[in-house]
């Protein structure tokens, strides 16, 4: 396996300041990394502070499954037969709607799930397809990703997140979860809980760990051509998030990235690409912020316009 490739980042730079300048609009933290992929250029604000990663775990868990699929672990046309604990009817997505226990679905159609439309019952699937949890972690040391952990299943996740201390150990049940997800907790119970969320440690990492991540899988030092190219396309379809990293750049701007949403948590991952041949731009942004839904948006856009215009226009 490579390791991941080093990038140094730029001092004081128009760039740096007016990223500062936009994090500080926020209350909270937020961490941001840009990165030119061609020059080595990168730009980091908080960048080695760790943050709930939220569904932008779902990139990880892709290129460790990926990465199954070349070692001829997994096939990407290999069907996968749904169990009667598969699928968590209140968790979100397409599966919980087209899909029943004992149907099938291959895991090209279940890493497509995953990251456009973050269903999380395709991830909690591929995450168990892969070996777990831990598997996904260890890939990532494996790939010199020191400051990326992946530790739970997403109904695990989100179970700890409304205040219920469901585990691998001490499951849910998707009826149990159901019932979880409908009640309406008091507003001071709704912020200890997102609170205690917040701090932690589990599912989290950095903006350049994460940065690292895509430079790696984009350069072809990850996967081979063909799953590299696969991840790409599926990124490039992602759905979520048209406020985020796509939010304000010029229209048609190739855009591959996975978000993440969880109370506080609103992050964005991706890779632009820019015009004209001047290469392609990495920008990951996660945060820990109680601004509203449209100003944390605005601010991962704003991020994500600024690092456009100064690797087409000023480096």
């Amino acid at each position: 396996m490579c390791a991941a490739p080093a990038f140094a980042a730029s001092s004081a730079t128009p760039l740096q300041h007016e990223a500062q300048r936009l994090v500080a609009m926020l209350p909270g933290e937020v961490g941001v990394s840009m990165l030119h992929l061609q020059s080595g250029r990168a730009v980091h604000v908080n960048g080695e502070r760790a943050f709930p990663l939220a569904s932008v775990m779902k990139v990880p868990v892709a290129v460790h499954i990926l990465t199954l699929v070349d070692e001829g672990k997994l096939r990407l046309d290999q069907n996968v037969v749904i169990g009667p604990n598969d699928i968590y009817p209140e968790m979100g997505g397409p599966m919980q709607i087209h899909l029943t226990p004992g149907s099938s679905i291959s895991v090209r159609d279940l890493l497509h799930m995953m990251i456009t439309v973050s269903d999380n019952n395709a991830t909690d699937m591929l995450v168990k397809l892969g070996g777990g949890t831990d598997a996904v972690t260890q890939r990532m040391r494996q790939l010199g990703i020191n400051d990326v952990r992946i530790d739970r299943y997403i109904w695990e996740l989100l179970a700890n997140y409304q205040g219920n201390p469901a585990s691998q150990a001490n499951p849910i049940s998707p009826e149990d979860y159901g019932v979880l997800d409908r009640f309406v907790r008091a507003p001071d119970v709704r912020r200890r809980d997102t609170d205690a969320w917040n701090r932690d440690p589990r599912d989290s990492g950095t903006t350049t760990a994460m940065a690292q991540l895509l430079a790696s899988v984009w350069k072809g030092q990850v996967l081979s051509d063909n799953s590299t190219a696969v991840l790409k396309a599926i990124m490039g379809q992602t759905r979520t998030g048209a406020g985020r990293l796509r939010g304000v750049l010029p229209p048609d701007t190739p855009v591959a990235h996975k978000t993440g949403t969880v109370g506080d948590v609103i992050n964005d991952v991706g890779v632009i690409t820019l015009p004209d041949g001047k290469g392609e731009v990495i920008v990951a942004v996660l945060m820990e912020s109680t601004a509203d839904t449209a100003q944390r948006e605005r601010v991962i856009a704003n991020l994500a316009r600024a690092a456009h215009d100064y690797f087409l226009f000023v480096e």
